[in-house]
């Protein structure tokens, strides 16, 4: 039996981003919501009843390599009362899926997107369109408009953890809210259009149905890895390197061997703060250890990061249950592409992917 991989998408930030605007690009967002949960089955919103709308007027445009990102403001806290495990609501359980266009270019496909569902990072940017492949462009030395429409869905990832964010009062409701602001980029990074979106999650007392079980195959980063960071704070830094280690941060349920691989979406990374100056990826390395619980055989790599996907981990032994693994980032002493880089805060994202055997 042949599987499809499976990939979860990690940001690795290091900036916070500078923001302009251009008066003739706009960027709305029709979105927001009340997603009352009643089922353990979660809740899903209905098809073509959120979107981004493009819209240009003018006598040229060409905006090339643009992006669009959501950021969770803040920890999903209850407006009032207490859960169970009072913790706050977990962001990866909210997720995002492309359904469709309206037709007009560029379409989902001309870009160059996923209809997968995407998870939501509790802390920094969920990119939603990495780089388009298609631009947003416009010409007529009359002037004129033209506008696009892309659809989407939300999604509260059903489940037996539900339990834990009911109010712990018998018989009262408990209602989260989930402030999102989604952003538009250009290629450099530089903001073109953004907007605050509200979603409210409400998590009955009394669920219906069968909670669904443990999926056969999962991929998942957990906790504080959603935000990698390498930091170089004084020379001992770049003269003997810098490491950091994220314990338990993979979580992967596979009831057969399987092998973990991962990947940088670009061959280098850019300054957040200088859209022209660029780091290699390859200047970091990869590695899994085992976490509290993993297969007991199992291959080990670490990896010079690239842009294509590279094995970190390899067994042919299947488990039941989760497994969790530790994931290190490191840079190597003396690394002459860091001791010449320009000051500055560079940043990439990664795909890690599970593939069944």
């Amino acid at each position: 039996m042949k599987f499809s991989p499976l990939v979860w998408m990690v940001l690795m930030v290091f900036f916070q981003s500078a923001n302009t605007a251009n008066a003739q690009l706009r960027f709305n967002v029709y979105s927001g919501g009340y997603f009352n949960i009643t089922e353990y089955s979660g809740y899903m919103t209905p098809e073509g009843s959120h979107q981004f709308h493009i819209q240009y007027a003018g006598q040229q445009i060409n905006e090339e390599n643009w992006s669009i990102s959501a950021r969770i403001n803040g920890p999903i806290r209850p407006m009032s009362g207490e859960n169970m495990s009072g913790l706050p609501f977990p962001a990866d359980r909210i997720r995002f899926r492309f359904t469709h266009d309206d037709g007009n270019p560029p379409t989902l496909a001309e870009i160059g997107v996923s209809t997968s569902f995407i998870p939501f990072n509790a802390i920094g940017e969920t990119i939603i369109i990495p780089k388009s492949k298609a631009p947003i462009a416009y010409q007529s030395q009359y002037g004129g408009s033209m506008q696009f429409h892309l659809y989407f869905s939300m999604q509260v990832v059903g489940g037996t953890y539900l339990d834990q964010f009911k109010n712990r009062m018998p018989y009262q409701i408990i209602v989260y809210t989930v402030p999102v602001t989604f952003t538009l980029y250009d290629h450099k990074g530089v903001v073109l259009g953004y907007q605050d979106v509200q979603y409210s999650i409400q998590v009955n007392q009394s669920l219906s149905g069968t909670p669904p079980a443990e999926p056969a195959y999962s991929i998942e980063i957990l906790g504080d890895a959603h935000d990698s960071r390498l930091e170089f704070g004084n020379i001992n830094n770049y003269v003997e390197g810098v490491t950091a280690t994220y314990i338990d941060a993979l979580k992967i349920n596979a009831n057969t061997g399987y092998t973990i691989t991962v990947k940088a979406i670009a061959s280098a990374m850019t300054a957040v703060s200088d859209g022209q100056a660029t780091m290699p990826v390859s200047v970091i390395y990869v590695r899994l250890q085992p976490g509290s619980t993993s297969v007991p055989n199992g291959n080990y790599e670490e990896i010079a990061l690239s842009n294509n996907y590279q094995p970190l981990f390899t067994t042919a032994d299947k488990r039941e249950g989760p497994q969790f693994f530790n994931i290190t980032y490191r840079t190597a002493g003396n690394d002459e592409r860091l001791l010449n880089a320009r000051s500055g805060v560079y940043a990439t994202t990664l795909l890690y992917q599970l593939v069944p055997q």
